[in-house]
């Protein structure tokens, strides 16, 4: 059986991202690595999305492609896009 992410993935900016490795060498558990001098998520399955990678991106070149919203006492039941 094969296990199925329901999460999505850090969107990486290749135009912003300018090679420095700062996530390949933060990330928790090894999703990032570097190919030809740009950061590429290569093993999305390992990816827990815990966003040391689009906090700490000197270029501010990772970020979400959503928008999380939590309210006291509601249960979230749907999302909006990033514009």
């Amino acid at each position: 059986m094969v296990e199925r992410q329901t999460w999505s993935l850090p969107a990486i900016d290749l135009k912003r991202c300018t090679g420095c490795g700062w996530c390949v060498e933060r990330c928790p558990t090894h999703a990032v690595e570097l190919v030809a001098h740009k950061a590429v998520i290569v093993r999305p399955t390992d990816c827990t999305y815990c966003d040391i990678c689009e906090t700490y991106c000197p270029a501010g070149a990772i970020g979400r492609p959503f928008i999380v919203v939590f309210a006291p006492d509601q249960r979230l039941s749907s999302g909006e896009q990033q514009p």
